[in-house]
């Protein structure tokens, strides 16, 4: 969908499970640059690599060491 879109740029999200799809409190983005030549495969690699795969451990690491909170409804980051 992103090269189909002539996108730019594209990325991962990690957030908290909401009631609509996607619409929990984000916790932390990442992006990574569309490049010329990129195939569906290619993007969805680099994206996991690059994006989701660290942003996942990021956040559970912090999220155990008690590293975020959320407060009136509000990300705060120690």
């Amino acid at each position: 969908a992103v090269l189909k879109a002539g996108e730019e740029v594209t990325g991962a999200t990690v957030h908290f499970v909401g009631d609509e799809i996607d619409g929990g409190l984000i916790i932390r983005q990442k992006s990574t640059c569309v490049k010329e030549g990129d195939t569906p495969e290619s993007l969805q690699k680099r994206v996991l690599d690059e994006c989701e795969h660290p942003l996942l451990v990021g956040v559970v690491r912090d999220l155990c060491a008690d590293k975020i909170k959320v407060k009136d409804g509000k990300l705060i980051e120690f």
